[in-house]
C-alpha cells in the first residue's frame, strides 16, 4: 500500500462523520451496517469503524460485526481498539469462523510491543491453521522469530542516540513526514490541508509541503504547493541545485497515486519550472512515488531512487532506480532486487558520505510495524545485505522516511510511535510525528594481540594490518617491535579485518563487524601466528662494563653454506632479531667500532615447541665467557695409558660423550627407588644439557672471539686446567687430567685449519696448562671400583672430569 495511506485524519473528517451518524440514527442496524461496508470498500476506515461502532449499539454479540471493526480499526492504525475486538473474537465459541483472528490480535500486539503476548498468538495461529493459507503461515512463522528477537534488541538498545520528538513548530494533531535538513531549514510534508468543494464524503485532506527555518512556526514552501492535489516527498539532487517532489491524488478514500516532478533550486530558495519525469519513469497505471537521489561514485552519475507498485518487482511497493545521464538523461527503471522484499519496501534514503541507502520495510525481521534499514552500496545494482536501525530508532509502531545528516550525527525520521500527536485521543489512531535523531559517535578502540600459535606465548616485532574487507584497502598498519599488542580505533557500524604478519610466520587474519556495537567499549582480537623456524634474539653487551650495547652491527650465516650473511645494525637498542631453523648451525658475529668484536657458533635445537632462543654477544673482552668448563666421559681420552698428550681434539671426546646421556641416566638411578628414581634420571640429564652442551658451545663462542682478538692485534695469555676424579691412582689422574688439557690444545691447532698456529709460534698466544688431578676434587666424590654408580656415573663424580679455560690475561 502507499505509506500515505496511514497518514490522513483530520478534525473535520471526524465532524462530517458524525453529523453522517447522526443522519442515519434513527436508520435499522442494517443501515449503519450497509454504511460500515460501503466506507471500508472505499477504504476509509475511520468512518468504517463509527459505523460498526453505532451497529453494535443494536446488537454487542454480532460476533462478525466485532471481526470487522477490528479490521477498521487496525487499517486505521488504531491498534489498542482493535486488539480489544479482536481479543473478543478470538476467545468467543465463533472464532473457527474467524481463523485469522488470532493473526491479527498478534500483529496489533506486535505493533504495541506486547512481544510474548504476540509470539503465543502467532504460534498459536502456526498450530490451529498451518496451510491452510501459505501467506499467513509463513508469516505468522517469520513474525514469531521476529517478537523473540526483538525481545533481545530492546535490552540492547543503541546508547549512541537520543530521540526526540520536535516541537509545535512542526509536529500536529495531523501527520508530519519526509523531513529533511538543508542548512538552516527543515522542509517536510504535512498531511492536513482541506480541499475545496471535495466531492468525497467524509472529505479528505491533502499534503503540502512546509519549512521551519531556524525552529521556527512552520510555513508553505514558496510556490511549490497545489491547491487540488498533494505536494510532498521533496528530494535533492548531489549540489542541491534541482528539488525533486511528487505531486499526488487520490484513486478512493485511501489509495493515492503519486507522479514524480523536479524543479530547479535557486540559492535565494526560489524554484524553477516545474518539469515531470518521462512516462516510463512516471505512469499512469501506478504510482511513483518517494523520489531520492544518490550518485555512483566510479561513473560520477546521479541515481533516482523512488518507490512504485508496478509490475516486474519482489513484491507490494518496491524500491527502483534509473541512472541519470547528463547527455541522455534517466534511465529505464530497474528494480532494486538487492533489497527488496514480498512485502512493502519504501521511503529510500541515499547518504552519499557513506555510500549508504536507508529504507523502511515489512519484509525483514523486525521489531513491529515498518522498520528502518541500511545497506551499503557494493557496485551497480549490488548493495550489502541489509542491516536492522535497532532500538530505539525502530520502534514497535511504523518507523518511516529516515534521512541523516552529511556527518551523520543528526537524522530525522517519521513514526506513529507512542508519544505521537492525534486527532483523535478516544481512538488513539493515526498520525505520524517527525522525530530528531543526535547521533553520538562511538568509540571502539581494538587491541590486536600477536601470539605464537605453537605456545600461545606472545609475540611481539610483529606488523598488523587494519583493512576494509570491501575494499581490500590498508586503514592503518601498527607494527609494534616490543610487545604484543597493536592499538586502532574503530568506528561502529563498519566491517572489519585485522592480518597479523612477520617474517619466516605465516599470517593470521581475523574478520569482524562492529556493527551490533551501540556503546564505546574496548575490544580485542587475538591472532596466532606459526612458523617451522625459531626466532633468534640477540643481545649485545660491553664485555667490560656488562653495560646493553647500542651501535652494534650483528651478521649472522649458516654455517657450511654458501648464503649470504643476515646482518643488522641497531643504532638505538641491543636487540637483534633473526629467524633460524631447528637442527642448523649458524655462526654470529658483532662488530663495533674500538672494541673486540665477539663471535658465537651454536645449533639451533630441534625442539618443535621452542619459539624463541636468545644469545648474548659480548664484545670488547673475550674473558667475559671465563671460566669455560668442559666434561670428558670416565678415564677419556685414551683409556689405560699414563700418556700425558693425545692426539684427540675435545671435539672428538664431546660428542661420544654425550651420546652417552642416556646409558648414564640409566646406570645412575638404578641406586634409587620410585620417585627418587625419576629425580636421579632427571638431574643426570639436566647436568648433561646444562652443564656438559653448555659448555661446548660456550668454548666455541670462547675460541671465535679469542680468533678475533688475534686478528685484532690483541696478546693473549691463557690458563687452562685439567681435573680427574679420584677413581685411580693420583699419578694416574694427574696424566689423564693433563692429557683432557691436549685435546683444549688440540682444539686450538685445528680450529679453521690451523689459524692460531702462527699466534701460539710467535707468541702473541701463549697458554699455561695445569693439571691438578684428583687434588681439589671434594672427600665426598667416591673413588671405589665397585661403586660404579656413585664414581663414574654420578653428576657429582662427572663435574670432576674435566678442562676449565680459568682465566685471560692481555700482556703488552
Amino acid at each position: 500500500m502507499n505509506t500515505m495511506k496511514s497518514l490522513r485524519i483530520t478534525y473535520l473528517t471526524i465532524l462530517i462523520s458524525l453529523i453522517s451518524i447522526s443522519t442515519v440514527s434513527t436508520q435499522t442496524m442494517k443501515a449503519f451496517v450497509a454504511a460500515a461496508e460501503n466506507s471500508f470498500l472505499t477504504k476509509d476506515y475511520y468512518s468504517a469503524l463509527v459505523y460498526y461502532n453505532d451497529a453494535l449499539e443494536f446488537d454487542e454479540d454480532r460476533i462478525d460485526l466485532r471481526y470487522q471493526a477490528a479490521e477498521a480499526a487496525r487499517l486505521f492504525n488504531a491498534y489498542a481498539l482493535a486488539e480489544e475486538y479482536y481479543a473478543t473474537v478470538n476467545e468467543s465459541d465463533e472464532n473457527g469462523d474467524f481463523p485469522l483472528s488470532a493473526y491479527w490480535l498478534a500483529d496489533v500486539k506486535q505493533k504495541q510491543g506486547q512481544y510474548e503476548e504476540a509470539k503465543f498468538l502467532y504460534d498459536q495461529y502456526i498450530s490451529e491453521n498451518e496451510g491452510d493459507e501459505e501467506y499467513f503461515t509463513m508469516r505468522a512463522k517469520k513474525e514469531s522469530a521476529a517478537c523473540q528477537w526483538a525481545i533481545d534488541v530492546i535490552q540492547n538498545p543503541d546508547e549512541s542516540t537520543f530521540i526526540r520528538r520536535l516541537g509545535e513548530e512542526v509536529n500536529t494533531g495531523y501527520s508530519e513526514f519526509g523531513g529533511i535538513k538543508k542548512q538552516d531549514s527543515l522542509i517536510f510534508s504535512a498531511l492536513k490541508f482541506e480541499r475545496k468543494n471535495d466531492d468525497f464524503i467524509p472529505e479528505r485532506v491533502y499534503s503540502k509541503v512546509l519549512v521551519s527555518v531556524d525552529g521556527s512556526i512552520s510555513e508553505e514552501l514558496s510556490n511549490m504547493n497545489k491547491d487540488e492535489v498533494h505536494t510532498a516527498h521533496t528530494a535533492f539532487n548531489t549540489d542541491a541545485s534541482v528539488m525533486y517532489y511528487t505531486l499526488c491524488d487520490y484513486m478512493n478514500g485511501e489509495d493515492i497515486r503519486c507522479d514524480i516532478y523536479r524543479r530547479s533550486y535557486n540559492s535565494d530558495g526560489t524554484l524553477g519550472a516545474e518539469e515531470k519525469l518521462p512516462d516510463f519513469i512516471n505512469s499512469d497505471a501506478f504510482t511513483t512515488t518517494q523520489p531520492n537521489i544518490g550518485l555512483d561514485t566510479d561513473s560520477g552519475k546521479e541515481i533516482l531512487y523512488f518507490v512504485s507498485d508496478r509490475p516486474g518487482g519482489e513484491g507490494k511497493l518496491d524500491i527502483w532506480y534509473s541512472v541519470i545521464d547528463q547527455e541522455l538523461g534517466f534511465t529505464e527503471p530497474i528494480n532494486l532486487s538487492a533489497v527488496n522484499t514480498l512485502e512493502n519496501d519504501i521511503t529510500p534514503f541515499f547518504h552519499q558520505k557513506t555510500n549508504t541507502l536507508f529504507f523502511s520495510s515489512e519484509g525483514y525481521r523486525g521489531i513491529g510495524g515498518y522498520d528502518i534499514y541500511r545497506s551499503g552500496r557494493v557496485a551497480d545494482g549490488f548493495y550489502d545485505k541489509p542491516e536492522h536501525l535497532t532500538y530505539p530508532t525502530n520502534s514497535s509502531y511504523h518507523d518511516i522516511y529516515y534521512t541523516l545528516s552529511e556527518e551523520a550525527d543528526t537524522a530525522y525520521f517519521s513514526s506513529n510511535r507512542e508519544g505521537s500527536l492525534f486527532i483523535d485521543e478516544g481512538q488513539e489512531a493515526c498520525c505520524f510525528d517527525i522525530y530528531e535523531v543526535a547521533i553520538e559517535k562511538v568509540l571502539i578502540n581494538l587491541n590486536a594481540l600477536t601470539f605464537y600459535a605453537k605456545t600461545a606465548s606472545p609475540l611481539e616485532n610483529t606488523n598488523v594490518r587494519l583493512v576494509d574487507p570491501k575494499t581490500g584497502i590498508d586503514l592503518m598498519n601498527y607494527l609494534n617491535p616490543d610487545a604484543n599488542d597493536h592499538f586502532f580505533e574503530l568506528e561502529n557500524g563498519e566491517d572489519y579485518m585485522v592480518i597479523a604478519e612477520r617474517p619466516g610466520y605465516t599470517s593470521d587474519t581475523i574478520q569482524f563487524s562492529t556493527s551490533k556495537m551501540y556503546k564505546s567499549q574496548e575490544l580485542t582480537k587475538k591472532l596466532f601466528l606459526d612458523t617451522d623456524k625459531v626466532e633468534l634474539e640477540v643481545l649485545t653487551f660491553n664485555a667490560l662494563t656488562n653495560a646493553a650495547l647500542e651501535g652494534t652491527t650483528v651478521s649472522l650465516i649458516e654455517v657450511g653454506t654458501n648464503g649470504e650473511s643476515q646482518v643488522i645494525t641497531n643504532n638505538d637498542g641491543n636487540t637483534f632479531s633473526f629467524m633460524v631453523e631447528p637442527g642448523k648451525t649458524y655462526k654470529l658475529t658483532g662488530v663495533k667500532s674500538g672494541l673486540i668484536s665477539a663471535n658465537m657458533t651454536f645449533t639451533v635445537p630441534a625442539d618443535p615447541t621452542m619459539s624463541k632462543i636468545s644469545k648474548s654477544l659480548y664484545l670488547g673482552n673475550i674473558g667475559v665467557y671465563l671460566p669455560v668448563k668442559l666434561y670428558f666421559d670416565n678415564d677419556r681420552p685414551d683409556r689405560r695409558t699414563l700418556r700425558t698428550n693425545t692426539k684427540k681434539t675435545y671435539t672428538d671426546t664431546y660428542h661420544p660423550y654425550y651420546a652417552l646421556k642416556p646409558e648414564f641416566m640409566t646406570n645412575y638411578a638404578r641406586g634409587f627407588k620410585g620417585d627418587d628414581r625419576s629425580i636421579a634420571k632427571t638431574k643426570v640429564e639436566r647436568f648433561f644439557e646444562d652443564e656438559v652442551k653448555q659448555g661446548f658451545d660456550q668454548m666455541n663462542a670462547f675460541i671465535e672471539s679469542l680468533a678475533n682478538a688475534l686478528r685484532q692485534g690483541v696478546n693473549v695469555e691463557l690458563t687452562v686446567g685439567g681435573f680427574a676424579s679420584p677413581r685411580a691412582q693420583s699419578n694416574y689422574n694427574l696424566a689423564l687430567a693433563q692429557r683432557r688439557i691436549a685435546t683444549v690444545q688440540n682444539e686450538l691447532y685445528k680450529y679453521n685449519n690451523g689459524f692460531f698456529v702462527s699466534y701460539l709460534q710467535s707468541g702473541q698466544l701463549t697458554i699455561q696448562d695445569i693439571s691438578y688431578g684428583e687434588k681439589l676434587a671434594p672427600q665426598n666424590i667416591s673413588d671405589k671400583l665397585n661403586d660404579r654408580i656413585q664414581s663414574v656415573y654420578s653428576v657429582e663424580a662427572s663435574r670432576e672430569r674435566r678442562v676449565e679455560i680459568l682465566s685471560v690475561k692481555f700482556p703488552k
